[in-house]
Formats: C-alpha cells, sequence, structure tokens
C-alpha cells in the first residue's frame, strides 16, 4: 500500500471487514510494528519509532469502538488526551476548548464516561485525541454502533475538525457512502 496524505487533507480509506484497514491505522500509530515497507511523517521514517514518540510528533489515533476509560470521569479522559503535554500551561485552556466543542461533555464531565451513550463516547475520543494536538489523526470506524442521526453528526465533528483547525484526517470506515461525502 502507497498513501500520501498531504497537510490539512482528509483521505477516507474504505473496505470490507478483515481487509487490513484498521491494521494499517496500528500500523501507522506504532500500536502494531511494521513487517515490511516503511511509514514516513514528513519526511521522516517512523520505522522505529515508538507508539508514545509518534504521539509527541503529532499522530493520534482514535480507535475503533471508542476505548474510553469507562471507569473514568469525562474529564479524566480528555485530561488524559494532553498526557505527552502534561506539562503545558495551556492544557486548561485546551480543556475548555473541548467543552466549547463538545457541550454535552461539560455537561457530563464528572460523569464516569462508561455512563454516556455511544455517541457522547465518540465524542470524547475525539476529544481525547484532540487534546494532544494532532497534526494527523487517524480515526478507526468513527461511525461503528451509532444511529444514522449521529453518524451524521460525528461526520460534521469531522468536517469541521479539518476545516476550522487543519487537521490531517486519515478516516477508515465501512460505511462507504458516508465516509465518501
Amino acid at each position: 500500500l502507497d498513501v500520501t496524505i498531504a497537510r490539512g487533507e482528509t483521505v477516507a480509506l474504505v473496505g470490507a471487514n478483515g481487509a487490513g484497514k484498521s491494521t494499517l491505522l496500528r500500523v501507522i500509530s506504532g500500536l502494531q510494528p511494521l513487517s515490511a515497507g516503511t511509514v514516513s511523517f514528513y519526511g521522516q521514517n517512523l520505522a522505529r519509532c515508538k507508539a508514545a514518540d509518534r504521539v509527541h510528533r503529532g499522530i493520534v489515533q482514535v480507535p475503533e469502538g471508542r476505548q474510553v476509560f469507562a471507569g473514568l470521569s469525562v474529564e479524566d479522559n480528555l485530561t488524559l488526551g494532553a498526557f505527552s503535554r502534561r506539562r503545558d500551561k495551556t492544557v486548561p485552556n485546551d480543556l475548555d476548548a473541548m467543552y466549547q466543542r463538545f457541550p454535552i461533555l461539560k455537561e457530563k464531565r464528572r460523569l464516569h464516561a462508561g455512563n454516556l451513550s455511544g455517541g457522547q463516547q465518540q465524542m470524547l475520543a475525539i476529544g481525547r485525541g484532540l487534546m494532544s494536538r494532532p497534526s494527523l489523526m487517524l480515526l478507526d470506524e468513527p461511525s461503528l454502533g451509532l444511529s444514522p442521526l449521529l453518524v451524521q453528526e460525528i461526520f460534521e465533528i469531522i468536517r469541521r475538525l479539518n476545516k476550522e483547525q487543519g487537521v490531517t484526517l486519515l478516516l477508515v470506515e465501512q460505511n462507504a457512502r458516508v465516509a465518501l461525502n
């Protein structure tokens, strides 16, 4: 596979279950070792770069199935997204920005993340990823298990992220119609 994604671009990778889409994201984010070839980011080969170092370089993955920390509060989940920036004095400002972007999360900030609906958990997973201030966000099946109305809302959020913040997005999705729109 040879994929080039320009800065600020949104690329959708569409395919059936088992086609290797999620594996590709895990390889790019460093969660799965590369078996052959190279992964380059801003001209640097990341083949030997650990996952945590990739986050420091600006790559973040929003995993399939959201994978929020169910027993932690919404606010703790968001704050964990900024773990690599924990000494950065702007983290509280970014937390406020997430609450402005996702008002329902502010309303539920003290609740355990496991008590949120699927759509709210997806917003939380995206917000958690944004807290690291990524330049490349890898989104793995963001519509998985959501109602059609919530799918529309999540994809509108994704469009705004790209337009307003210039985040480069690699989106893996089975729902071809939604992804290609």
